[in-house]
């Protein structure tokens, strides 16, 4: 089974940088790189490296000419490459897949929790430790509002779902009903 372009891609990088021991600059510098060409004001860049028109030598300097100095050259070179490749387009999948392997890696994990309000400030510092201490990884909690929910809390990680929220529970006791009055 052929592997995807962007598995392909994070696994060489990230088998690179470990063994270069710079994870976390890699990881940092590649994050960077995606919001910045990825950015709206700057799909313009992404057209110039991805054009079958411009010459690879072209696209190298247009790369250096926007990151020497500010990335690592094992960084430099491996955005070269991918874009050498005809591949530029795929870089945010290919950071989500590194970033993958780099939270893994380091036993982070991102947990998303929708509430109807924000959160206080120690109810999220009370929600991080707890998620902390039954997971055993370093937590980065990312909050979304959804007055839907109407109170409690979804949370959402890897592939799991906790649905605690009010929503929910109404709409359990409502199946409930209709199972009886049916």
């Amino acid at each position: 089974m052929a592997e995807c372009v962007e598995s392909v891609y994070s696994e060489a990088f990230f088998e690179l940088c470990e063994e270069a021991d710079c994870l976390d600059t890699a990881f940092e510098e590649l994050s960077d790189v995606n919001d910045i060409v990825f950015s709206d004001e700057n799909s313009d860049f992404v057209r110039l490296l991805a054009s079958p028109l411009i010459k690879d030598d072209d696209k190298r300097a247009s790369i250096e000419a926007v990151f020497k100095g500010k990335l690592s050259e094992l960084t430099l070179d491996f955005i070269s490459v991918v874009t050498k490749n005809g591949r530029i387009e795929y870089l945010p999948d290919v950071f989500e897949e590194f970033k993958k392997l780099y939270y893994k890696k380091k036993k982070i994990m991102e947990v998303t929790a929708v509430t109807s309000q924000k959160l206080s400030g120690q109810l999220r510092e009370k929600l991080i430790n707890k998620l902390e201490q039954t997971s055993g990884n370093k937590v980065i909690l990312i909050e979304k509002l959804d007055p839907s929910i109407l109170g409690g809390i979804v949370l959402k990680y890897s592939d799991t779902e906790i649905d605690a929220s009010v929503a929910s529970g109404l709409d359990r006791i409502k199946a409930q009903i209709d199972g009886v009055i049916a």
